[in-house]
């Protein structure tokens, strides 16, 4: 398997996953996506203990994902352990957030992430989600190989 350009994600909504693995597919984004559900399967993951001690097998990423309204409430407490390890202060993270959060708690956010965006429920805005991913290019989006027939991620579950 190749590690390069981990995208990983806390994210709960097996509905989501699938439109992102739509919107993966149409946007020809092949990076293997590592997905962990709660926020306490993040940090074990992203910390490297236990079971994905193995650096070899369960690689950081180079990209960060966070749904803002994952179930157990803990994107927050994610989001401000992320940025103080001194190994993952500088991998950039995306905050997929929701159109129904106030306005304080997307301040809140955006003023602890490198980057930010809108969570969409349809492919449309799925795929313009992830172009927007081009900005962080140098440290995850690679490109799909155009003569490959399969382009879309390796999504294992944490």
């Amino acid at each position: 398997m190749n590690n390069k350009g981990i995208i990983f994600l806390l994210e709960n909504s097996t509905d989501y996953l699938f439109l992102l693995d739509q919107g993966f597919r149409e946007g020809k984004i092949c990076n293997p996506l590592r997905v962990a559900r709660y926020g306490n399967e993040a940090i074990l993951y992203l910390k490297g203990v236990g079971i994905y001690a193995d650096r070899k097998h369960y690689p950081l990423p180079q990209l960060i994902m966070i749904d803002s309204a994952i179930c157990d409430g803990s994107a927050l407490a994610v989001l401000g352990w992320v940025r103080r390890q001194a190994d993952l202060n500088e991998v950039p993270i995306i905050i997929l957030q929701h159109a129904e959060q106030s306005r304080a708690l997307k301040e809140t956010f955006d003023k602890n992430n490198n980057a930010h965006c809108m969570q969409r429920d349809d492919i449309a805005g799925l795929v313009q989600m992830i172009k927007t991913l081009d900005l962080v290019k140098n440290h995850a989006v690679v490109p799909a190989d155009v003569t490959s027939d399969r382009v879309n991620p390796v999504l294992s579950f944490v």
